[in-house]
């Protein structure tokens, strides 16, 4: 009996070693995220928790069960700097994921491994000053405190693309200021976002580490601080191609070609894998035909598994 099980371990699948995934939007799961999901990618993120996310749930997990699955919730509440940061930390997961999370069955809640906190700073102060990052870091604190009772694992950050902005020395203080979210990630067994996307498709490592790379800058501040928070695990909860965040205009339809696109991925994967931290970087976005086109990758979805494909032991 013994020798069948270790037999079977040792057959289980594993995702790939490829760092690319994708971010899906409205509830859909299409055909090319199916295929993508066959071959196994290493992050999968889930928009909301509809009928369609469900599935890709259930398949993706049943399939993969070493992979990993993000989720973001959406609301149009926001907080600024008057409102009390601890309050409204508590409130985020009290009142915005919690609900999500407790109409799960618990075999769904086990096959999320990070629930998303607050998206670019669109709900909190987060970047535009030391205050705000301190504000942040307090306001994470506590939705990630809130959230660990719950036996709920958090991604916190969700850093917008070009972010914290400033001088080296204020980009350090930024970082500085929202270390104790670090700490209480590391507690809760979370992980940090950032959103990494390329301007203009540029493979010089020293000009993308501005945009899709400036995750190493931020790491090389926390380093410099708190070495041991730097091994906090990282997604980039969003990633590809973008200008402005035009929806209509910006993305990898409007601005290349799918040539283009994957010779830019297969070199934004390579540099991915020379960062240990890094989980891996979901692609933004599947299902979004209506509301962000010219970043819909369902065209693209066949190149994509087949470079996942390509990265598996």
């Amino acid at each position: 009996m013994l020798h069948a099980l270790l037999a079977a371990a040792t057959l289980a699948p594993s995702v790939s070693e490829c760092r690319l995934g994708v971010h899906f939007l409205d509830d859909r799961y299409t055909i090319g995220a199916r295929r993508l999901v066959a071959a196994g990618p290493r992050v999968l993120k889930l928009f909301d928790l509809g009928p369609g996310m469900r599935e890709a749930l259930r398949d993706y997990k049943t399939r993969w069960p070493d992979g990993t699955v993000v989720v973001r919730i959406w609301f149009q509440r926001r907080w600024n700097l008057q409102d009390d940061p601890e309050a409204a930390g508590r409130a985020f997961w009290n009142e915005i994921l919690k609900p999500q999370h407790d109409r799960l069955t618990d075999r769904e809640r086990s096959w999320i491994d990070y629930w998303e906190g607050p998206n670019e700073g669109d709900s909190t102060p987060t970047w535009g000053s030391v205050e705000d990052a301190r504000w942040f870091a307090r306001f994470t604190v506590a939705m990630v405190e809130a959230m660990r009772r719950d036996g709920a694992r958090p991604l916190i950050g969700n850093i917008a693309v070009g972010n914290p902005g400033g001088t080296p020395e204020e980009v350090a203080a930024k970082v500085e200021a929202f270390l104790p979210a670090f700490e209480a990630a590391a507690r809760a067994r979370g992980a940090w976002g950032y959103h990494a996307y390329t301007l203009e498709y540029s493979t010089d490592p020293e000009k993308e580490s501005w945009t899709s790379l400036r995750y190493r800058r931020i790491l090389d501040a926390v380093r410099r601080k708190r070495p041991d928070l730097a091994r906090l695990p990282l997604i980039l909860t969003e990633a590809g191609v973008d200008r402005a965040g035009n929806s209509h205009e910006d993305g990898w339809v409007s601005r290349g070609s799918a040539d283009q696109f994957e010779r830019w991925l297969r070199w934004f994967d390579s540099e991915l894998r020379k960062d240990p931290t890094v989980v891996g970087a979901t692609l933004f976005a599947s299902g979004g035909f209506e509301s962000w086109p010219s970043f819909e990758l369902e065209a693209f979805l066949p190149r994509l598994a087949r470079m996942v494909g390509e990265g598996h032991r």
